[in-house]
């Protein structure tokens, strides 16, 4: 049996997750911490097998407790449970087994939650190897993430969600063909993946700009490395012919237009 503690601080919420997590046959909740601090405590205190953690929580947060907790010597294997679905890199940055988003339907969160459970049990079959491995990857993430923010370092890698494989990927910006935003997310492209992303476009062209990418628009960056030839659309603007194998087309807006061309220039 899997023993596990919860960290949410919504009691009632709590109690469900403690019900679904046994209703699978599998788990055995030790406990129930209601903020960050009470779970750490309770960790050191008693160690579980598993730790099933909301994100948002007072004083210390899902995301904080997971960081600690992956510094102990044994760490339980961490998935996150929670109702926000917009942290979901940084919680697979940290190497989590799984980011679930509450359901208000009972039978589909159950379901999801089912998943979840079999997930930290391979997880945990694995865990003498893999444990070295988790933690060579949190620290390879750290430096990254470490590098793009120092003042005068060009980034090196992004570190984007890899939905195909279910893992976290450093992602060379050579391989980006271009960034557009979408909806609420910015979209990164490589020739042949579209991984969404949590940044902006004003982060990534900080980021980019001394590494060949240029602002197409407002909403879109690209690799001059791709940029096949650009067509004028006689108001100004430009369309933007990628060398990727869709052909993708960006439209240079009048504004930019201008500057994207002198970039060419010696």
């Amino acid at each position: 049996m899997i023993t596990a503690l919860v960290a949410d601080d919504d009691a009632s919420s709590a109690n469900v997750m403690r019900e679904l997590l046994e209703n699978t046959g599998k788990i055995r909740v030790i406990g129930e911490a209601s903020d960050g601090t009470q779970c750490l405590r309770m960790c050191a205190e008693m160690p579980p097998d598993a730790l099933f953690l909301d994100i948002r929580m007072p004083r210390v947060s899902g995301i904080e407790v997971a960081e600690r907790v992956m510094a102990m010597p044994d760490p339980p294997v961490v998935a996150f449970i929670t109702g926000h679905d917009h942290f979901a890199v940084k919680a697979f940055e940290l190497a989590a087994v799984d980011y679930v988003v509450k359901s208000l339907d009972l039978d589909e969160f159950q379901a999801r939650l089912s998943v979840t459970v079999d997930r930290v049990e391979r997880a945990l079959e694995r865990r003498d190897e893999s444990v070295a491995d988790l933690r060579d990857r949190i620290t390879a993430i750290a430096r990254e993430l470490a590098d793009m923010k120092r003042p005068g370092r060009e980034a090196l890698r992004i570190p984007v969600k890899d939905y195909d494989e279910g893992t976290v990927r450093l992602l060379d910006p050579s391989e980006l063909v271009y960034a557009e935003r979408r909806d609420r997310r910015v979209v990164l492209c490589t020739e042949d993946q579209e991984f969404p992303t949590y940044f902006t476009i004003d982060r990534l062209e900080h980021r980019l700009s001394e590494m060949g990418f240029v602002r197409a628009n407002p909403g879109a960056l690209v690799n001059m490395a791709y940029i096949g030839h650009m067509i004028p659309n006689g108001d100004g603007s430009y369309d933007v012919i990628l060398t990727d194998p869709a052909g993708t087309t960006i439209t240079a807006s009048r504004s930019r237009a201008r500057a994207l061309l002198d970039s060419f220039q010696p």
